[in-house]
């Protein structure tokens, strides 16, 4: 209330009304009382009153917020004349009136939104200025231009946004959403709509509402959407478990990796998941669910404290847990749980230490006194034996202390300390140099000092000094000296020796290699390491199981029986696959050696693998190439001795006709035609063993011809069975025909020599009066000619080879069947050339029958 309203209701000007109770302030003013009631539901109201010679009027007007919420209400009081003519007071109402509207339509202006009013088709009638502010469209072009909103609303939203508002209108409901607007730059603008349906009775509807621009809002939420899914990718990507649970202990958000690591299913964790339920499940599977519990409840007893722990599994995983308050601001909302599986890690760190402690445990037993320095000068190792030796105490010889401290406490026990120390500051210098020298000390001792580079594969990371006490040495000088040179002496051959062994190792043909007591690669060479599909660096150290998988439980055995009993295994041969060609099998030859010192102990197993592969393949080759020599041989000999009876058997009665003839000539006797036709039989027969070995020649040669033409199969059967009936009188020769004519591309005499081969072989191997049944049939593009005969048969393991060039049957005897093996060669060559296959089905005993297929025409 400000200054010059105060008195009016009877305050004086200096009382501060602010904060006051509104009946309290106005208790002398009830109507204006119940007209700011009536602004504070939202309404609009104008009143008066007070004696008629001094009156009030008050315009009380609600006051909204950006949500179009009430907020409050503000009411104008001004004083009225006392009464006057009725035209005066028309014209101050009128007055009043218009600075009224004029400060309602300055308020309007004022707001930072677009108040407007419409009818039901958005035509509008009433927009405030900030719709040129917000839009750049003018008032008077709102209001001018037909379907100036659904013109400049966003064509994607045009359709949905007429639809929804026309919804609610017919609904009389208020509504709010949000669309977009074109404006007059061009910019797309996301507003915000209130509007409120108005009926008035004997009224056309009105529409009245704001628009409030929230792009930056719209924008500033799609960032943070985008933030989010960004944060929630990344929170699901993490490899530790992830939990985040609330002050009240409820479950609020994880990610995959702790549902994977912890095995929770799905309905655990969805919804409002439970914190009780989850603590169940986790408890069920460590292994002190007592511990894990308390250690839970400890970290909830106090919100600002951060731990980390491990925790078991009853399964034998290990988890690394930290837990951590969550803040908003300064603020503690919950705590962070995070899990990490270090399983593996803890079995490689346990196996670490114990390698670890069985390096330490071996350096401290060595003989020398051992000190290790890094390339900082400073102290990363030392033995027992070291401090023994220099009798240095606990408190110089600290790890990773300044070197130098060490140095100032061992140079007063040497005789030339000053050579002690520059020596020293010789060797610090970082390099491959190897020194070897001795200290003299005060009490009468002497140490052999060796210094050489410490290195992590080809990088030298430090300094190694070893001393070794030779005072007992030196007391005996004269005898020192014999035995030095004797050791000189040694030392070359030994050396020597080394690079022969390392000559003879690295460049031998075989594998060797030297294995410890735990059976791990000592040495090796090339040869050893690529049959296990590895170099020699990286076999040393490594168990021989772990190298040959493949054969660690035949070796092993035999290995272990060698340095048990001190005897070698020699010669042993084996046949396995190897890394280095997997597929292939590969023979070796091994021999197992123990490795004894000179005391006799044996200290490891030497293995020598010679590989026979080539030799065993060349073996195979040599006793393959021998089986098919004397096969070529067999066969030679079978071919010459058939091929020789083929031969002479027609030359000796050709011959004898012939005599005959001769003699009836010179006789004068009449020669009878049938002996003529018996010697041209004869003949024939010759002719036919000849033919035979000519085309046997072409078809190696590949020099063989077809002269192909359409040909009636059905024809050319008929024709061959014409034919060869006179010859076959003492076996019934039976035709079975195809009912449809059959036409194949064809050589007429080369087809028609298959068939009387066919027929020949079943009239050779045929009993006296036993049947020869031929049948044609057709099958899809395909003409199938068979010859049966009820003759000896064919064993089953030979009628692979029976269309074999020379091949007979075994149980086929030369004397009562001719032939040189090449019939069934030809047929099957003449055939193939034809398109066709040919096959045989046959028992011993129990008769043949031999098909062939050809490519029919359509």
């Amino acid at each position: 209330m400000d200054s010059s309203l105060a008195p009016t209701p009877g305050w004086g000007d200096e009382v501060p009304l602010e904060g006051r109770d509104l009946e309290e302030v106005l208790h002398h003013l009830p109507w204006l009382t119940k007209a700011l009631r009536t602004a504070l539901t939202g309404k609009e109201t104008v009143c008066e009153s007070g004696e008629p010679t001094r009156r009030l009027r008050a315009l009380v007007l609600p006051v909204f917020g950006d949500a179009d919420q009430c907020l409050g209400a503000c009411a104008r009081l001004s004083a009225i004349e006392t009464v006057r003519p009725e035209a005066a007071r028309h014209e101050a109402l009128e007055q009043e009136l218009t600075r009224t509207q004029q400060q309602y339509e300055e308020l309007l202006n004022a707001l930072d939104c677009i108040v407007w009013e419409a009818d039901v088709g958005f035509r509008f009638t009433f927009v405030n200025r900030q719709a040129e502010r917000l839009l750049g469209y003018s008032p008077l072009q709102w209001i001018q231009e037909p379907d100036f909103w659904e013109n400049h609303v966003h064509a994607e939203d045009r359709g949905w946004a007429q639809a929804y508002c026309m919804k609610a209108t017919r609904e009389r409901r208020p509504y709010e959403f949000e669309y977009r607007m074109v404006a007059a730059d061009g910019r797309l603008v996301w507003l915000r709509a209130h509007v409120t349906v108005l009926f008035e009775e004997g009224q056309p509807p009105k529409l009245r509402g704001i628009m409030v621009d929230v792009t930056e809002q719209r924008q500033a939420r799609e960032k943070l959407e985008q933030t989010v899914s960004l944060l929630r990718a990344t929170f699901d990507s993490i490899t530790d478990g992830v939990l985040v649970v609330s002050k009240e202990q409820r479950l609020t958000a994880y990610n995959k990796r702790f549902q994977q690591l912890w095995e929770f299913p799905d309905d655990a964790l969805q919804g409002a998941p439970d914190t009780q339920k989850s603590l169940e499940i986790a408890l069920a599977q460590v292994k002190d669910p007592e511990r894990f519990s308390a250690r839970i409840r400890e970290m909830y007893s106090d919100p600002d404290m951060e731990g980390v722990d491990i925790v078991e599994l009853r399964n034998g995983r290990v988890f690394e847990r930290t837990s951590m308050p969550q803040r908003l601001g300064s603020t503690i909302i919950g705590r962070i749980w995070s899990y990490r599986d270090i399983t593996e890690e803890r079995r490689a760190r346990e196996k670490l230490e114990r390698a670890a402690s069985v390096l330490r445990a071996t350096f401290d037993s060595i003989g020398d006194g051992v000190i290790v320095v890094d390339t900082n000068q400073r102290l990363t190792a030392y033995n027992k034996r070291f401090q023994q030796l220099w009798g240095l105490p606990d408190d110089v010889l600290l790890v990773n202390m300044d070197v130098t401290k060490a140095v100032t406490a061992a140079a007063p026990l040497v005789k030339d300390p000053e050579r002690f120390i520059t020596r020293l500051h010789e060797m610090f210098v970082v390099s491959d140099q190897v020194y070897v020298d001795t200290v003299e000390f005060l009490d009468g001792r002497i140490l052999e000092r060796t210094s050489l580079p410490q290195r992590l594969g080809s990088t030298i990371i430090g300094r190694v000094w070893s001393y070794r006490d030779v005072t007992e040495e030196r007391h005996a000088k004269a005898e020192q000296e014999r035995l030095f040179a004797a050791e000189q002496n040694a030392r070359e051959q030994m050396e020597e020796s080394f690079a022969l062994l390392d000559t003879f190792l690295n460049n031998a043909p075989i594998g060797l290699g030297f294995l410890g007591r735990d059976l791990r690669f000592i040495r090796t060479n090339d040869a050893l390491a690529a049959l296990h599909g590895k170099t020699r660096e990286e076999e040393v150290g490594r168990e021989l199981r772990e190298m040959t998988p493949y054969a660690a439980s035949t070796i092993e055995p035999l290995m272990r029986r060698v340095m048990e009993t001190g005897e070698p295994v020699i010669g042993l041969d084996m046949a396995l696959e190897v890394p280095a060609t997997p597929g292939q099998l590969r023979y070796w030859r091994v021999s197992y050696y123990p490795v004894r010192m000179k005391s006799g102990k044996v200290v490891g197993v030497g293995a020598v693998v010679v590989e026979l592969t080539q030799e065993r393949l060349a073996q195979v080759e040599r006793e393959r190439l021998l089986r098919e020599a004397h096969e070529a041989i067999r066969i030679r000999d079978d071919f010459l001795s058939i091929a020789s009876h083929e031969l002479k058997t027609p030359l000796t009665p050709i011959k004898l006709h012939l005599q005959r003839l001769e003699q009836r000539c010179a006789a004068g006797q009449p020669v009878p035609p049938q002996l003529a036709q018996k010697a041209l039989t004869q003949v024939e027969r010759l002719t036919g063993v000849i033919s035979d070995m000519l085309d046997s020649s072409q078809i190696e040669a590949g020099l063989l011809e077809l002269e192909r033409e359409r040909l009636s199969l059905q024809e050319l059967i008929r024709e061959v069975l014409a034919d060869f009936r006179p010859r076959s009188l003492h076996h019934p020769l039976e035709y079975e025909e195809y009912g449809e004519e059959l036409v194949v591309q064809g050589d007429r005499g080369r087809l028609q020599q298959v068939l009387t081969n066919l027929l020949e072989n079943a009239r050779k191997y045929s009993p006296q009066k036993g049947p020869i049944r031929v049948a044609l049939t057709g099958k899809g593009a395909e003409a199938i000619v068979s010859v049966a005969d009820s003759g000896i048969g064919i064993p089953a393991d030979q009628q692979a080879h029976l269309f074999e060039r020379f091949f007979r049957a075994r149980n086929a005897p030369v004397s009562g069947f001719g032939g040189l093996g090449l019939g069934l060669y030809i047929s099957r060559h003449l055939v193939e050339r034809h398109g066709g296959r040919i096959w045989v089905e046959s028992e011993t005993g129990q008769g043949a029958t031999f098909r062939f297929t050809l490519p029919v025409e359509d």
